[in-house]
């Protein structure tokens, strides 16, 4: 009888087996098979795909994170002006550098998919067609006073590459959750300029992005089923009640100043006090 610890079952003590595993038959099979064997050939071809796949997320990941970085100036250029002036130029640039955008990383996407299942690459470029969504949105809101749509903007990333002898169609397919989802994202910019917009005096600005705001955020209420966009309503509720408080102080606290001081303009030059003694702290 065996002491404790040493129940064996079976002859496992035996040298028939020793030294066999899995690794090492595998590796004698595969060193085994001739160079012209139809298994190693289906083999090298799956590995062939299997790279090509991984080097065409990697260079989508990298287009990605260009749109991204992009649309992320334009989002802060179009919080920048004051004036009416500097707006109008704004804008201009703006649309100059969202084409630029359009022309550049974002075909070369459609360059990458064109012969590829989009949907299998779609988690490697989804950040970039959401913050390119909340750039473009945003431009629209601020040049045209609407929201540009879906299909609109879909017809916007149509192109034509010129072949030899003709031109052939190619598209920058964008998903409609993305186009969601930057929408969300939108409500975020719609806040801080409602909040920004008290402090330059325009109350009517003000007043127009808490509207669009809390238009959104009915809009969402209503749509079930996506994860993505659940996780992203609570921001959205969050934007709305920034933005509702923004309004609020301005309706009821604004009226106690008089419209001047809501845009007092600062002193051109910093200037040094005078007349101050070394009693009042001043260095």
């Amino acid at each position: 009888m065996p002491g404790p610890g040493k129940h064996y079952r079976g002859n496992r003590k035996s040298g028939n087996n020793s030294g066999t595993t899995l690794a090492s038959v595998a590796r004698e099979t595969a060193t085994s098979l001739p160079a012209d064997s139809p298994v190693l050939a289906i083999f090298k071809e799956a590995a062939y795909k299997l790279n090509e796949r991984q080097d065409r997320h990697e260079r989508l990941v990298k287009l990605s994170r260009d749109v991204t970085i992009e649309s992320k100036r334009i989002i802060f250029l179009l919080h920048s002006p004051i004036t009416k002036d500097s707006s109008e130029n704004t804008l201009t640039e703006a649309k100059d550098r969202i084409q630029k955008l359009i022309n550049g990383p974002i075909r070369s996407i459609g360059l990458e998919l064109e012969f590829s299942p989009a949907h299998l690459h779609s988690r490697a470029v989804t950040a970039g067609f959401q913050e390119y969504i909340e750039a473009r949105t945003l431009l629209s809101l601020m040049a045209d006073k609407r929201i540009i749509t879906y299909p609109e903007c879909q017809k916007e990333l149509d192109y034509f590459i010129a072949d030899d002898d003709y031109q052939r169609p190619l598209v920058t397919m964008l998903p409609e959750s993305d186009y969601m989802l930057g929408l969300a994202d939108l409500t975020g910019e719609l806040m801080r300029k409602a909040i920004n917009s008290i402090s330059s005096g325009d109350s009517e600005e003000c007043f127009q992005a808490c509207d669009v705001v809390r238009h959104l955020y009915t809009g969402y209420l209503g749509i079930t089923g996506s994860r993505l966009l659940v996780r992203k309503l609570s921001t959205t509720r969050a934007n709305v009640h920034k933005a509702e408080m923004a309004a609020y102080a301005l309706r009821v606290r604004g009226g106690e100043a008089p419209a001047p001081l809501l845009l007092a303009p600062g002193p051109a030059d910093w200037e040094t006090p005078r007349d101050l003694s070394d009693d009042e702290g001043y260095y």
